[in-house]
């Protein structure tokens, strides 16, 4: 067998002798000390057309090492092709070098992207010199083992990736993108949160109003605790307007595509309900409660008024059964909680709606009644004898409209007809886009940034749930009808047309409509000659 690890001669061997010099010595220390210069001295990368080269670290690359040096958590935002991988690579090789007994994990959303991200560590860790190198215990695909007690390990980003390990270092590559990021994060926040030093570093383009656009939010803003960077398409040396137009036109003149992985925005889908510059404004208020499925923004007053608009699911796992609760004592309206649960029944969800209903002032509650919501709604006035629930009849080529429960063909509930649903999505988008509905609820926005145009109608594109959206659908549908006026004494369309009409007369302001006080700058139709 030839010299170095398995033969490979780029690998070093256990308890391989170094002869070291004082310049070696020197040097090392060097290293150890300043994570940039290794970077640029001794981590190679493969360029498409030049090979093994030397790592010529940007600016951007510079700041993101030096920020996970210095920090426990960094955020990085990136454009895409960005060479943030690459930055990854040096920060891991460094931190597994220069310390002892230390664990790094890779997670990805899926195992070809993590195991890549080894297979470049290794690359990297072959073309360094053998005295910076510690001798090989391990070196397979998904794990690599040192002398120095330290690892690396890469696997994918599942609730039970890392359970039960130490991990000191962990490195979530293309975090917007991971499924089921709660649970995750909830499984391995216990091992990353144990240590006084340990490091979390996590990379991705943006994907949507997700987790990841959630956390970068408070990056920027200095609220959770992570050091942000962003990495725009123009950062890159070598990246001009023309390299814009030609990239635009490889994506098949999608600009809002180009926008979402090169301009790191945020977008939604493309055909939002909710227009794509207003989902951006959205932003989660941090709750004063949450518990049980049930998350509060506010607790009740007893001196206004609300409502709960309820979506029924049959409590098996899938679709969610959820509430939300309004307070419509003046407009904007304000919401002010959500409950939001996959596994429980229709009975247990009406004795919650209940009691979240008696805590907000006895709120008129509005169930949608299109599978068995109706079973709620019996529970809740027969069996728990609730005397403000919100009734629907039939009112010709009106539809269903809100009604006090007297009369005839009148439904203990609401039916989500075509009518309903494309009047509810109407009155909602003027609510939000003229900020007269204020949603507060981090889920709630996330829904609305997959509500999409679908023929005719808007619904959750594949994979994603709009039974918080309901919620918004059937309270905008209710703020248009008379019993809500009544209600209230607010009429919503009447507000809203006035708010449309106060922005119109601001616009214009400044192209100078406006009245000088003298009748002879006026002719008799009122017009300026």
């Amino acid at each position: 067998m030839g010299d170095g690890y398995l033969g490979n001669s780029h690998l070093k061997k256990v308890q391989e002798n170094i002869e070291w010099t004082p310049e070696l010595l020197k040097e090392y220390m060097k290293c150890a000390d300043d994570p940039i210069y290794f970077s640029k001295e001794y981590i190679k990368i493969v360029h498409v057309d030049r090979g093994l080269i030397p790592f010529d670290m940007y600016d951007y690359q510079k700041e993101i090492c030096d920020k996970i040096f210095k920090n426990r958590r960094v955020a990085v935002l990136t454009a895409r092709q960005s060479g943030k991988t690459t930055t990854a690579v040096a920060v891991i090789l460094h931190y597994i070098l220069f310390n002892e007994f230390k664990t790094v994990a890779i997670l990805a959303n899926k195992g070809d992207a993590s195991r890549e991200v080894m297979a470049r560590v290794k690359l990297a860790y072959e073309a360094l010199p053998k005295w910076l190198q510690q001798g090989i215990e391990e070196w397979n695909k998904g794990n690599i083992a040192l002398e120095n007690g330290c690892q690396v390990l890469a696997g994918t980003t599942s609730s039970s990736a890392i359970r039960g390990k130490s991990v000191n270092f962990l490195y979530l590559d293309e975090v917007a993108f991971i499924e089921g990021y709660d649970e995750f994060f909830a499984s391995v926040y216990p091992t990353i949160s144990s240590g006084e030093s340990t490091k979390l570093l996590m990379t991705s383009t943006p994907n949507g109003l997700n987790h990841f656009w959630k956390t970068c939010k408070g990056a920027k803003e200095g609220t959770n605790g992570y050091q942000y960077q962003e990495v725009m398409w123009y950062d890159v040396p070598g990246r001009d307007e023309n390299w814009r137009k030609e990239t635009i036109e490889a994506l098949d003149h999608d600009e809002e595509k180009f926008n979402q992985e090169y301009c790191c925005e945020f977008l939604g889908s493309s055909g939002t309900l909710i227009s794509g510059s207003k989902l951006k404004e959205l932003y989660p208020d941090q709750p004063i409660a949450k518990a049980e499925g049930l998350t509060q923004y506010e607790k009740a007053d007893k001196n206004k008024q609300y409502v709960i608009t309820a979506d029924v699911a049959r409590g098996k796992g899938l679709d969610y059964s959820t509430f939300t609760i309004f307070d419509i004592s003046e407009m904007p309206y304000r919401q002010v909680a959500v409950y939001k649960d996959n596994l429980i029944g229709p009975v247990d969800f009406a004795s919650v709606l209940y009691r979240a209903a008696m805590i907000y002032n006895e709120a008129g509650i509005l169930v949608e009644i299109n599978d068995i919501g109706g079973q709620v709604s019996d529970v809740l006035t027969i069996d728990l004898g609730y005397e403000n629930l919100l009734y629907t009849q039939n009112s010709g080529r009106s539809g269903k409209v809100l009604s006090p429960g007297f009369g005839k063909n009148v439904d203990n509930g609401v039916r989500t007809t075509k009518l309903v649903k494309n009047t509810g999505c109407s009155m909602l988008k003027m609510l939000v886009e003229q900020n007269q509905l204020l949603i507060r609820d981090y889920d709630t926005i996330q829904e609305l940034s997959r509500f999409s145009k679908k023929a005719n109608s808007f619904e959750a594109e594949s994979g994603f749930h709009d039974d918080l959206v309901m919620n918004l659908v059937l309270f905008a549908w209710m703020t248009e009808q008379q019993y809500f006026k009544d209600m209230t004494d607010i009429n919503t369309l009447t507000k809203l047309r006035e708010k449309t009409d106060e922005q119109i007369e601001q616009d214009m302001l400044p192209l100078g409509f406006c009245d000088i006080g003298d009748p002879s700058f006026y002719e008799d139709d009122g017009i300026r000659l």
